[in-house]
Order: structure tokens, then sequence, then C-alpha cells
């Protein structure tokens, strides 16, 4: 699930270049997937990414599972 939720948010950052805001928080929510241990840690990414990149990247980051985030 962790693929198809960066597969969307790079969508949604290709889609959205006129604006900057896509940009900005799509690379920043794509760098912090690398390192997030657990939900909680994406929590606020991936309601951010819901405003600003795209729903579908942002509604998969929220339902990725503590154990998808612990696997590495």
């Amino acid at each position: 699930m962790k693929t198809a939720a960066k597969v969307f948010i790079i969508l949604g950052m290709i889609f959205g270049c006129i604006g900057i805001l896509p940009l900005i928080f799509g690379g920043i929510t794509l760098s912090k997937m690398k390192t997030a241990t657990c939900k909680s840690d994406m929590l606020v990414w991936g309601i951010l990414d819901i405003f600003f990149v795209g729903l579908i990247g942002g509604i998969l980051i929220l339902c990725v599972s503590d154990e998808d985030w612990a696997q590495r």
C-alpha cells in the first residue's frame, strides 16, 4: 500500500505542478515516508497531503497499518 501511496503522491505532484504547494508538501511527504516507523509519524503529513497534493495519495497514507511502517 505504501507503493501505491507513493505513486499517487508523485502523480499529484506532476498534475499540480502549476502551484508550488503540491511540490513542497509532496516532496516532504515522500521523504518522511522513508523514515517513518509508525502510523502516528505520518498522520499529519497524510492530512496535509489530502489537502494540498492529492486525495487518493493522502487517504492511502492514512490507511497504511503500523506493521507496514515497521517494515523496511
